[in-house]
């Protein structure tokens, strides 16, 4: 048998060893890292060995999400894959990837807001009611650009940032939309959270994307039926989504705590969580009926909820 130019042999040497590394890094397992990637254990378990090199675009972008890689790093391993850096064009790949994620009974980490995104895009699919506690309303109603200016130190991170955190909050509220149509979406937000929200945006440019983010709930309010906008009395312990999905076990993606805890930033900082385990999702359940239970009685009915953000508004 002929032997092989050792480029190639050099190729696979160094591949194999990226991905180990990558994989050893992670701390999840392997069949954790096949469940997030819509890839399988063989062929992550041959990536390791150096027995595959010629990998498609779809599965290194795969890949690089579930194991929470930035796009830095990401093109860090399209270039020991002999591919060209990431594009534009590849933001469908990205957006893929939510069709593909498996959730699991593990509690498993998140380090990029990028990642959460996808991994709320891929709950938020499934068939099923969901249920939102947040310090402000959803992203998913936020307007093209405003994660944009919110993230402006991000986009400048990587030439693909920004159309991709557009493209994912686009894709999320369209997902909103389609649902709207026949299932129920519930948010409960701290009343005092929403003041701090409108009040505390920092600058003047923040302040006006705030504004129209909060219009866009009012807007969904009057005209989604199924869309309800809950404020309670006190601030939750957690922030999080619960999607209850029949059939099938419900999925669990747990965030950080309200923003005005906080004294400052951090970076690479531990964004959020992600399970499916039945007696986590049941603890959030009791949670979230605690959190029903101090729904404000003068904002029971919509037509009050949306008199009161217009009042905020007009503050």
């Amino acid at each position: 048998m002929q032997n092989r130019p050792p480029s190639i042999v050099r190729r696979r040497e160094d591949s194999a060893v990226h991905i180990r590394n990558l994989v050893d890094r992670c701390p999840v397992p392997r069949n954790q890292i096949a469940a997030l990637s819509g890839l399988t254990n063989t062929y992550i378990r041959d990536l390791e060995q150096g027995k595959i090199v010629n990998v498609g675009r779809e599965k290194l972008i795969a890949l690089g999400v579930a194991l929470n890689l930035s796009l830095k790093e990401i093109d860090r391993l399209m270039t020991v894959f002999d591919r060209r850096p990431l594009s534009l064009d590849d933001i469908p790949l990205f957006l893929q990837t939510a069709e593909q994620r498996r959730f699991s009974n593990a509690f498993l980490p998140v380090y990029d807001d990028m990642t959460l995104g996808l991994i709320f895009l891929s709950a938020e699919r499934l068939p099923g009611r969901r249920v939102v506690v947040s310090s402000e309303p959803t992203v998913c109603l936020r307007e093209p650009g405003h994660r944009l200016y919110a993230q402006r130190k991000l986009v400048q991170s990587h030439p693909i940032y920004g159309p991709l955190v557009d493209a994912i909050g686009g894709a999320r509220q369209k997902t909103l939309v389609d649902q709207l149509g026949h299932q129920i979406v519930v948010q409960y937000i701290c009343r005092y959270c929403l003041c701090s929200y409108l009040a505390e945006a920092g600058d003047e440019v923040e302040r006006r994307w705030r504004r129209r983010h909060v219009k866009n709930v009012i807007r969904f309010i009057e005209t989604y039926d199924n869309w309800h906008f809950h404020l309670v009395d006190t601030c939750p312990t957690f922030i999080f989504v619960l999607k209850e999905t029949p059939q099938a076990p419900d999925k669990l993606i747990l965030t950080q705590q309200p923003r005005h805890r906080f004294q400052g930033r951090r970076a690479d900082k531990l964004v959020g969580f992600t399970t499916e385990n039945p007696v986590v999702v049941q603890n959030f359940k009791k949670e979230l009926s605690a959190i029903a239970a101090v729904t404000i009685p003068a904002f029971q009915d919509r037509r009050s909820v949306v008199d009161h953000l217009y009042r905020l508004l007009s503050a």
